[in-house]
């Protein structure tokens, strides 16, 4: 009897224990809303819902009908899409209470890209493929290897850079001007812009990684791993000078030396020739490589902002001959003279 009692006695306490473990729990709230573009729902969009106060990603993806949802806790909230072929879509400070559902839709217009041939194609060539799957390759002094073949990918949290005044003025100025784009002029896209657009293949041996690079000038760009300085006499230039270090398994390259002609994104984000950016390149499995890009510039910008990117591996791809002189007006952006 005595051990029927104390049985009996131990699974009271194990009940009561579950019960409050329960309603100790937050009640969540949630967050639902509907992405449509001009021709109607957008189907089978990721969706990334981040929250403010720790970090932690949430994906989901839209239904035929173009609804997404998720249950989360209560706190702020930040909702991103990046749609091939349509802006990006960015809602901040999203608060969530508990048991409540906060409705947050988007209408998105086209990107002034989606209609040129070649120009995003392959942003679409990655839709339509899925990543291998394996370990991370390694060189032969065991640090990750970033060799192969990468397709680009969008901003996956996308942040407002704070921009001073005169800046301001010519970020306005130039997404009015998107013929000035000195990609649309032949021109060099950038280090910032390397991993937006086009396809990217890294050579990576243990002193250097040369980036060889199919539809932006000059298509080619080396970063040097073999514990060298930068040269304390640079002259400022499209793409600056990058050495890099690692961070356990983490690249970490430093790029100085840039001159103020470029823009740092598509929309026409402004630099000065005290640019300094900072990519962090993380290659986590085969077939994905995370990029986080540190954008500093105290010429323009009040603080730093970043970039965050994940290409994916295509090793059925190959770089092929890129000149830009031979269809030089991007007709879409820069008129006939």
């Amino acid at each position: 009897m005595a051990r029927a009692t104390r049985l009996l006695v131990t699974s009271i306490a194990a009940l009561i224990l579950a019960v409050a473990q329960v309603y100790s729990q937050p009640a969540q709230g949630q967050i639902r809303g509907t992405l449509a573009g001009a021709r109607g729902p957008l189907a089978n969009v990721e969706v990334r819902i981040q929250n403010d106060a720790n970090g932690d990603v949430t994906v989901v993806r839209t239904s035929p009908t173009g609804v997404f949802s998720s249950a989360v806790v209560p706190g702020t909230y930040g909702v991103y899409a990046s749609p091939t072929g349509y802006a990006v879509f960015i809602r901040r400070q999203v608060a969530v209470a508990a048991g409540a559902t906060v409705h947050v839709d988007g209408v998105l217009a086209d990107n002034p890209n989606a209609g040129t041939p070649g120009e995003i194609f392959f942003l679409y060539s990655r839709e339509k493929r899925t990543a291998p799957v394996g370990p991370t390759p390694k060189l032969a002094d065991g640090k990750p290897d970033l060799s192969g073949m990468w397709l680009p990918g969008a901003d996956l949290f996308p942040e407002a850079p704070a921009l001073q005044p005169w800046a301001e003025a010519k970020f306005k100025e130039n997404a009015s001007r998107l013929g000035d784009d000195p990609r649309a002029q032949c021109l060099p896209s950038g280090v910032v812009r390397t991993s937006m657009l086009d396809l990217a293949k890294f050579v990576h041996t243990p002193r250097l990684l040369v980036m060889l690079i199919e539809g932006s000038v000059p298509g080619m760009r080396q970063i040097f791993l073999d514990g060298r300085k930068h040269p304390s006499d640079l002259s400022p230039t499209w793409l600056g000078d990058s050495i890099g270090t690692w961070d356990h398994d983490t690249l970490v390259v430093d790029t100085i030396g840039f001159n103020d002609k470029g823009w740092i994104d598509n929309a026409g984000h402004p630099q000065t020739e005290r640019l300094h950016v900072v990519e962090r390149y993380r290659r986590p499995d085969l077939g994905h490589l995370e990029l986080e890009i540190t954008v500093d510039d105290p010429g323009a910008y009040t603080k730093p902002w970043k970039m965050r990117r994940s290409l994916m591996l295509a090793p059925d791809e190959e770089i092929r001959e890129y000149i830009c002189n031979e269809n030089h007006h991007t007709e879409h952006f820069v008129p006939e003279k």
